[in-house]
């Protein structure tokens, strides 16, 4: 009776164990960021057009966030802007909330500082799901800092994302 009650305890573990190895990867994804998005910043409280950009949470919190490289239109001027870094977590009350941290650089057509680094952008995030775990939709704030630290704009924003997925060719 012992030994048969022991077939049945492992019976089932193996039966739950099988379950979850068979859950696809995307399973967790769906109740976090985790993963790669496509989205679009735009500015509420200045006339820059939107940006494309593309957005990736890591398990551990990391966030990665990539753009274009060169930016015509900044309060800095003409730059050269490197990847964003930063962290993502749960908010409290529901969503995410995150942050990043990028470089600009003088670009080539730079007035007066080609080359040179001339500060940082940091954009905050808070952000939420829409249509199941597919598309989020949220807040920003963009600060922009000189090379000494001085605030050289500041302002509101939206961000829109659609999560990438696998599309195996035909």
């Amino acid at each position: 009776m012992k030994c048969h009650h022991m077939k049945g305890i492992v019976c089932a573990a193996g039966l739950v164990l099988a379950v979850f190895i068979g859950l696809p990867a995307s399973a967790h994804e769906d109740r976090t960021p985790t993963g790669s998005w496509e989205g679009v910043a735009r500015l509420t409280t200045a006339e820059l057009p939107p940006v494309a950009t593309l957005l990736t949470f890591g398990v551990g919190g990391n966030f990665i966030e990539s753009r274009r490289r060169y930016l015509p239109e900044s309060p800095l001027g003409p730059v050269l802007a490197t990847l964003g870094h930063g962290e993502w977590r749960r908010a409290k009350g529901g969503g995410f909330e995150a942050v990043i941290v990028l470089l600009y650089q003088g670009a080539p057509d730079h007035p007066t500082s080609p080359g040179m680094v001339l500060g940082r952008e940091k954009v905050r995030y808070k952000f939420q799901f829409v249509n199941g775990s597919e598309q989020f939709r949220g807040t920003i704030l963009v600060d922009v800092q000189d090379a000494t630290g001085n605030v050289v704009f500041s302002g509101p924003g939206t961000i829109d994302a659609t999560r990438i997925r696998l599309e195996p060719l035909p």
